[in-house]
């Protein structure tokens, strides 16, 4: 973990204003109250993700206040969107005040003045999105903290801040490190785009969400249970949700499905590693039950039987490459 600051490391009496300095600096410019000055307890966590970042705080009470003076002198150039870990927190903002229960979603803009309280004992999740990077209108996002619960993604981007807070020191090492922020990026866009009016986020939420969807079902493709009700629970959104994202998308997620495994079963027939594993088998491990539905699916897909297609493979591996491949007109064609 990246422990960017730790009361214990200082002497007693300088624990306040060290915590009060330290939050200056992991944030913005902003007015800090300790509940119990002479008690205070605080650590402070940062990773990097990228543009985006995980902060997360776990420390007596306190009270943290943005003025609007303090907005004009020190702009920020990112937005937070945190989960409340543990204990109650209060936040009050476009003039809305919010009480916080533990796991609950919440958006602060730092570029409007705020009033953030944490009661007792507490901790908190924050993930650091750049402003330009979210590329929404203020109103939007204004809009859209009123009403985060509404979105279909609440579920899905509350998950991701706690996955990228509790496998932090493993992911954020990772050299796939900047492409979850990108993701997480995305999901935030989504989030307050859909919370805001889901019409207005329809075209985000496809691209947020369909490229998971696919990526989730080709884990999955060998399991016969993989189903849309399956691969919706994954996400966090209904099956009915589900269906018009791939809808407006233009394609059909079973028979997408049906044709992923169609064409990794294909490509199983025509290795030399297989070529003595009985095509059942070789149906089985793409999540095919039935050896007769297998057989006309691939039939109706490629033009020929299985058992053909076993049989001329080594034939189109052996073709001249400078010559046009027989075996490409059988080539599932790209769903999406």
């Amino acid at each position: 973990m990246v422990v960017v600051f730790r009361s214990q490391d200082f002497a007693a009496h300088e624990r306040a204003d060290a915590t009060r300095v330290a939050m200056q600096e992991q944030s913005v410019p902003s007015h800090v109250e300790l509940e119990n000055p002479d008690r205070v307890d605080s650590l402070m966590e940062v990773w990097p993700y990228g543009e985006a970042s995980i902060f997360r705080s776990v420390m007596t009470g306190y009270q943290l206040v943005r003025s609007p003076n303090q907005v004009k002198a020190g702009p920020a150039d990112v937005l937070a969107i945190a989960v409340q870990e543990s204990s109650i927190g209060y936040n009050e903002q476009f003039g809305r005040q919010q009480v916080l229960a533990t796991g609950e979603l919440f958006v602060v803009d730092l570029n409007t003045p705020y009033d953030y309280q944490l009661a007792g004992y507490g901790s908190s999740q924050c993930l650091h999105v750049p402003i330009e990077a979210v590329g929404l209108p203020h109103e939007v996002v204004r809009e859209a903290a009123s009403r985060l619960a509404a979105s279909p993604l609440y579920n899905l981007v509350t998950a991701q801040i706690g996955e990228l807070t509790r496998h932090a020191e493993r992911l954020s090492a990772d050299p796939a490190a900047p492409a979850l922020g990108e993701t997480s990026v995305e999901l935030a866009r989504a989030l307050l785009a859909s919370a805001y009016d889901i019409d207005y986020a329809r075209g985000l939420m496809a691209e947020v969400l369909l490229p998971r969807v696919r990526a989730y079902a080709r884990r999955h493709l060998g399991e016969p249970a993989l189903t849309p009700e399956r691969i919706a629970r994954a996400h966090d959104i209904s099956t009915r949700r589900l269906f018009r994202l791939c809808a407006d998308a233009g394609f059909s997620l079973e028979q997408w499905i049906i044709a992923e495994r169609l064409a990794g079963a294909r490509a199983d027939l025509a290795r030399r590693e297989d070529a003595a594993t009985a095509i059942a088998a070789v149906a089985r491990r793409w999540g095919f039950v039935n050896n007769a539905h297998f057989s006309r699916r691939f039939r109706d897909m490629f033009g020929m039987s299985p058992r053909e297609w076993r049989r001329i493979a080594p034939e189109e591996r052996g073709a001249d490459s400078t010559q046009p491949c027989r075996a490409s007109q059988f080539e599932h064609p790209r769903a999406f």
